[in-house]
Protein backbone atom coordinates (compact mmCIF):
# COMPACT_ATOMS: atom_id res chain seq x y z
CA UNK A 1 0.00 0.00 0.00
CA UNK A 2 2.88 2.40 0.72
CA UNK A 3 4.28 1.82 -2.77
CA UNK A 4 0.85 2.50 -4.31
CA UNK A 5 0.46 5.66 -2.26
CA UNK A 6 3.88 6.91 -3.38
CA UNK A 7 3.04 6.30 -7.05
CA UNK A 8 -0.31 8.10 -6.72
CA UNK A 9 1.40 11.04 -4.99
CA UNK A 10 3.90 11.17 -7.83
CA UNK A 11 1.16 11.27 -10.45
CA UNK A 12 -0.54 14.13 -8.62
CA UNK A 13 2.59 16.27 -8.23
CA UNK A 14 4.39 15.11 -11.40
CA UNK A 15 1.88 14.33 -14.18
CA UNK A 16 4.72 13.82 -16.67
CA UNK A 17 5.05 10.36 -15.13
CA UNK A 18 1.89 9.44 -17.01
CA UNK A 19 3.98 9.45 -20.19
CA UNK A 20 6.62 7.11 -18.75
CA UNK A 21 6.56 3.37 -18.10
CA UNK A 22 7.24 2.71 -14.41
CA UNK A 23 9.09 -0.53 -13.73
CA UNK A 24 11.51 -2.21 -11.33
CA UNK A 25 14.30 -4.71 -11.73
CA UNK A 26 14.86 -7.29 -8.97
CA UNK A 27 18.10 -8.12 -7.26
CA UNK A 28 19.24 -10.51 -4.57
CA UNK A 29 18.34 -8.09 -1.77
CA UNK A 30 15.65 -5.88 -3.26
CA UNK A 31 14.25 -4.14 -6.32
CA UNK A 32 15.35 -0.88 -7.94
CA UNK A 33 12.57 1.30 -9.35
CA UNK A 34 12.95 3.04 -12.70
CA UNK A 35 10.97 4.65 -15.50
CA UNK A 36 11.43 4.22 -19.22
CA UNK A 37 10.67 6.93 -21.75
CA UNK A 38 11.22 7.34 -25.49
CA UNK A 39 12.96 5.04 -27.93
CA UNK A 40 16.17 4.94 -29.92
CA UNK A 41 19.39 2.98 -30.39
CA UNK A 42 21.23 5.21 -27.91
CA UNK A 43 20.37 4.70 -24.20
CA UNK A 44 20.54 7.24 -21.39
CA UNK A 45 20.42 6.28 -17.71
CA UNK A 46 19.58 9.07 -15.25
CA UNK A 47 20.77 8.51 -11.69
CA UNK A 48 19.83 11.00 -8.93
CA UNK A 49 21.90 12.14 -5.98
CA UNK A 50 21.52 11.25 -2.30
CA UNK A 51 18.03 11.82 -0.92
CA UNK A 52 16.57 12.66 -4.33
CA UNK A 53 14.40 10.63 -6.68
CA UNK A 54 14.30 9.92 -10.40
CA UNK A 55 11.38 12.35 -10.82
CA UNK A 56 13.74 15.32 -10.54
CA UNK A 57 15.04 14.38 -14.00
CA UNK A 58 11.65 14.47 -15.75
CA UNK A 59 12.18 17.70 -17.71
CA UNK A 60 15.55 16.53 -18.98
CA UNK A 61 14.16 13.07 -19.69
CA UNK A 62 11.36 14.47 -21.83
CA UNK A 63 13.80 16.48 -23.94
CA UNK A 64 16.20 13.58 -24.47
CA UNK A 65 13.43 11.04 -25.05
CA UNK A 66 12.61 12.72 -28.37
CA UNK A 67 15.77 11.11 -29.77
CA UNK A 68 16.88 8.29 -27.44
CA UNK A 69 15.65 5.73 -24.93
CA UNK A 70 15.76 7.19 -21.41
CA UNK A 71 15.78 5.29 -18.14
CA UNK A 72 15.44 7.09 -14.80
CA UNK A 73 16.66 5.00 -11.86
CA UNK A 74 15.98 5.44 -8.17
CA UNK A 75 18.79 4.80 -5.72
CA UNK A 76 18.58 1.91 -3.28
CA UNK A 77 16.20 2.81 -0.49
CA UNK A 78 14.92 5.95 -2.23
CA UNK A 79 11.81 6.69 -4.32
CA UNK A 80 10.12 3.48 -5.36
CA UNK A 81 13.09 1.22 -4.62
CA UNK A 82 13.13 -1.26 -1.76
CA UNK A 83 14.72 -0.64 1.64
CA UNK A 84 15.80 -4.26 2.13
CA UNK A 85 19.42 -3.82 1.01
CA UNK A 86 22.26 -4.59 3.41
CA UNK A 87 24.36 -1.64 2.22
CA UNK A 88 24.00 1.70 0.45
CA UNK A 89 26.54 3.97 -1.20
CA UNK A 90 28.27 5.03 -4.41
CA UNK A 91 29.90 1.66 -5.10
CA UNK A 92 26.61 -0.16 -4.56
CA UNK A 93 24.87 2.26 -6.93
CA UNK A 94 27.66 1.74 -9.47
CA UNK A 95 27.08 -2.00 -9.29
CA UNK A 96 23.33 -1.45 -9.76
CA UNK A 97 24.01 0.58 -12.91
CA UNK A 98 26.27 -2.18 -14.23
CA UNK A 99 23.69 -4.86 -13.51
CA UNK A 100 20.92 -2.79 -15.10
CA UNK A 101 22.94 -2.37 -18.30
CA UNK A 102 23.88 -6.03 -18.44
CA UNK A 103 20.42 -7.41 -17.70
CA UNK A 104 18.82 -5.17 -20.31
CA UNK A 105 21.60 -5.79 -22.86
CA UNK A 106 22.10 -2.05 -23.37
CA UNK A 107 24.76 -0.55 -25.62
CA UNK A 108 25.67 3.04 -26.56
CA UNK A 109 24.90 4.08 -22.98
CA UNK A 110 25.26 7.52 -21.45
CA UNK A 111 25.01 7.72 -17.66
CA UNK A 112 23.90 11.11 -16.33
CA UNK A 113 24.55 11.40 -12.61
CA UNK A 114 24.40 13.85 -9.73
CA UNK A 115 26.23 14.36 -6.45
CA UNK A 116 27.17 10.96 -4.94
CA UNK A 117 26.05 9.05 -8.02
CA UNK A 118 28.80 10.78 -10.03
CA UNK A 119 31.21 8.43 -8.25
CA UNK A 120 28.87 5.59 -9.22
CA UNK A 121 28.99 6.67 -12.86
CA UNK A 122 32.79 6.56 -12.73
CA UNK A 123 32.63 3.06 -11.25
CA UNK A 124 30.22 1.80 -13.92
CA UNK A 125 32.17 3.35 -16.81
CA UNK A 126 35.37 1.68 -15.60
CA UNK A 127 33.55 -1.66 -15.36
CA UNK A 128 31.78 -1.47 -18.73
CA UNK A 129 34.00 0.46 -21.17
CA UNK A 130 32.40 -1.18 -24.22
CA UNK A 131 28.80 -0.41 -23.31
CA UNK A 132 29.15 3.04 -21.72
CA UNK A 133 30.14 5.67 -24.27
CA UNK A 134 29.76 8.73 -22.04
CA UNK A 135 29.20 9.80 -18.45
CA UNK A 136 27.87 13.19 -17.39
CA UNK A 137 28.76 14.24 -13.84
CA UNK A 138 26.59 17.04 -12.40
CA UNK A 139 27.32 18.63 -9.01
CA UNK A 140 29.75 15.73 -8.70
CA UNK A 141 31.30 14.16 -5.62
CA UNK A 142 33.90 11.78 -7.03
CA UNK A 143 36.87 11.77 -4.68
CA UNK A 144 36.76 10.35 -1.19
CA UNK A 145 38.07 13.39 0.63
CA UNK A 146 38.72 13.38 4.35
CA UNK A 147 35.24 12.23 5.31
CA UNK A 148 33.18 13.37 8.29
CA UNK A 149 34.67 13.66 11.73
CA UNK A 150 32.93 11.97 14.64
CA UNK A 151 31.18 15.19 15.68
CA UNK A 152 29.70 15.84 12.22
CA UNK A 153 28.61 12.22 11.99
CA UNK A 154 26.83 12.65 15.30
CA UNK A 155 25.14 15.85 14.09
CA UNK A 156 24.07 14.36 10.75
CA UNK A 157 22.87 11.16 12.38
CA UNK A 158 20.75 13.10 14.83
CA UNK A 159 19.40 15.52 12.25
CA UNK A 160 18.19 12.99 9.70
CA UNK A 161 16.35 10.52 11.90
CA UNK A 162 13.15 10.36 13.92
CA UNK A 163 9.93 12.26 13.17
CA UNK A 164 11.86 15.42 12.27
CA UNK A 165 14.35 13.78 9.89
CA UNK A 166 12.34 13.95 6.66
CA UNK A 167 11.45 17.60 7.26
CA UNK A 168 15.09 18.44 8.02
CA UNK A 169 16.15 16.87 4.73
CA UNK A 170 13.46 18.82 2.88
CA UNK A 171 14.85 22.09 4.25
CA UNK A 172 18.42 21.11 3.41
CA UNK A 173 17.40 19.97 -0.07
CA UNK A 174 15.73 23.30 -0.84
CA UNK A 175 18.88 25.15 0.27
CA UNK A 176 20.79 23.46 -2.56
CA UNK A 177 18.97 25.80 -4.99
CA UNK A 178 20.36 29.09 -3.58
CA UNK A 179 19.31 31.35 -6.46
CA UNK A 180 17.33 29.66 -9.25
CA UNK A 181 14.32 28.01 -7.60
CA UNK A 182 12.56 25.53 -9.93
CA UNK A 183 8.83 26.11 -10.29
CA UNK A 184 8.10 22.71 -8.77
CA UNK A 185 10.65 22.92 -5.92
CA UNK A 186 8.05 22.92 -3.14
CA UNK A 187 6.09 20.06 -4.72
CA UNK A 188 9.16 17.93 -5.39
CA UNK A 189 10.74 18.53 -1.98
CA UNK A 190 7.41 17.64 -0.33
CA UNK A 191 7.38 14.53 -2.52
CA UNK A 192 10.83 13.64 -1.17
CA UNK A 193 9.75 14.35 2.41
CA UNK A 194 6.75 12.02 2.06
CA UNK A 195 9.00 9.33 0.62
CA UNK A 196 11.53 9.64 3.44
CA UNK A 197 8.78 9.22 6.01
CA UNK A 198 8.39 5.63 4.87
CA UNK A 199 10.01 2.99 7.02
CA UNK A 200 13.69 2.36 6.36
CA UNK A 201 14.34 5.30 4.04
CA UNK A 202 16.02 7.67 6.48
CA UNK A 203 18.29 4.83 7.55
CA UNK A 204 19.26 4.29 3.89
CA UNK A 205 19.84 8.04 3.53
CA UNK A 206 22.20 8.15 6.51
CA UNK A 207 24.10 5.11 5.21
CA UNK A 208 24.72 6.90 1.90
CA UNK A 209 25.82 10.10 3.62
CA UNK A 210 28.44 8.17 5.59
CA UNK A 211 29.58 5.90 2.73
CA UNK A 212 33.06 6.34 1.28
CA UNK A 213 33.88 6.81 -2.39
CA UNK A 214 37.37 5.29 -2.34
CA UNK A 215 36.59 2.24 -4.47
CA UNK A 216 35.00 4.50 -7.09
CA UNK A 217 37.73 7.14 -7.05
CA UNK A 218 40.37 4.46 -7.58
CA UNK A 219 38.76 3.59 -10.91
CA UNK A 220 39.04 7.10 -12.41
CA UNK A 221 42.12 6.14 -14.38
CA UNK A 222 40.26 3.22 -15.95
CA UNK A 223 37.48 5.34 -17.46
CA UNK A 224 37.67 5.21 -21.26
CA UNK A 225 34.34 6.82 -22.08
CA UNK A 226 33.73 10.47 -22.86
CA UNK A 227 33.21 12.56 -19.73
CA UNK A 228 31.38 15.84 -19.21
CA UNK A 229 31.38 17.71 -15.89
CA UNK A 230 28.56 20.18 -15.16
CA UNK A 231 28.82 22.35 -12.06
CA UNK A 232 26.83 25.26 -10.68
CA UNK A 233 28.89 28.34 -9.79
CA UNK A 234 26.86 28.67 -6.57
CA UNK A 235 26.73 25.04 -5.54
CA UNK A 236 26.63 25.29 -1.72
CA UNK A 237 27.93 21.73 -1.30
CA UNK A 238 31.41 22.83 -2.44
CA UNK A 239 33.75 25.43 -0.98
CA UNK A 240 35.05 26.14 -4.48
CA UNK A 241 32.79 24.53 -7.14
CA UNK A 242 34.96 25.42 -10.14
CA UNK A 243 38.10 24.12 -8.47
CA UNK A 244 36.41 20.77 -7.93
CA UNK A 245 35.11 20.70 -11.51
CA UNK A 246 38.63 21.38 -12.80
CA UNK A 247 40.10 18.60 -10.65
CA UNK A 248 37.59 16.03 -11.92
CA UNK A 249 38.01 17.21 -15.52
CA UNK A 250 41.78 16.76 -15.29
CA UNK A 251 41.48 13.27 -13.81
CA UNK A 252 39.05 12.12 -16.51
CA UNK A 253 40.33 14.17 -19.47
CA UNK A 254 36.90 15.75 -19.55
CA UNK A 255 35.32 19.01 -20.55
CA UNK A 256 33.70 20.98 -17.77
CA UNK A 257 31.00 23.63 -17.94
CA UNK A 258 30.00 26.05 -15.18
CA UNK A 259 26.31 26.99 -14.96
CA UNK A 260 26.18 30.61 -13.80
CA UNK A 261 24.19 31.13 -10.57
CA UNK A 262 23.18 27.47 -10.46
CA UNK A 263 23.28 25.32 -7.34
CA UNK A 264 23.73 21.60 -6.83
CA UNK A 265 21.37 20.49 -9.60
CA UNK A 266 22.36 22.30 -12.82
CA UNK A 267 20.48 19.76 -14.96
CA UNK A 268 17.26 20.74 -13.17
CA UNK A 269 17.84 24.47 -13.32
CA UNK A 270 18.54 24.40 -17.06
CA UNK A 271 17.46 21.07 -18.61
CA UNK A 272 17.57 22.37 -22.20
CA UNK A 273 21.17 23.54 -21.92
CA UNK A 274 22.06 20.24 -20.26
CA UNK A 275 20.44 18.28 -23.08
CA UNK A 276 22.27 20.35 -25.69
CA UNK A 277 25.61 19.71 -23.98
CA UNK A 278 24.89 15.99 -23.76
CA UNK A 279 24.10 15.89 -27.47
CA UNK A 280 27.34 17.75 -28.20
CA UNK A 281 29.42 15.19 -26.37
CA UNK A 282 27.81 12.42 -28.44
CA UNK A 283 29.19 14.08 -31.56
CA UNK A 284 32.76 14.14 -30.27
CA UNK A 285 35.16 11.40 -31.32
Amino acid sequence: MKRLGFILLGLIFMPDLLFATNLSFPGKEGAIAYFKMGSGSRNVILVPGIGDTKENYLELAQILAKDVTVYGMDLRGMGGSDTSFSSYGPEETGKDIVRFIQENHLTHVTVISNSMSAASAVYSAAELPEQIEAIVLTGPFVRDGEGMGWFMKLVVSGMFRGPWGAGAWKSYYQSLYPKNKPADLEEHSEFIKSNLQEEGRLSALRSMLFAGKGNCEQRIGNVKSKVLVLMGTDDPDFENPEEEAIWIAKQTKADYVMFENAGHYPYKEDPKRTADLVKEIWQKK
